[in-house]
């Protein structure tokens, strides 16, 4: 588990409550949590080439 603290600006924090009351959610970091579904990620090493990371 993973914890993060993030300072909202006005107009994050009402997208946040916005999405928390449209979906019935019971909190903010509910909300969150679901937004970030939304997003994808590719994760790649830094300082290794592909073939060496990949490589068995």
């Amino acid at each position: 588990m993973v914890k993060i603290q993030i300072d909202l600006s006005k107009e994050e924090d009402k997208i946040v409550e916005v999405y928390k009351l449209v979906n019935e959610l019971k909190t903010k970091q509910e909300a969150i949590k679901q937004m970030i579904r939304y997003f994808k990620v590719d994760i790649k090493p830094k300082n290794l080439k592909e073939k060496d990371y990949f490589e068995v």
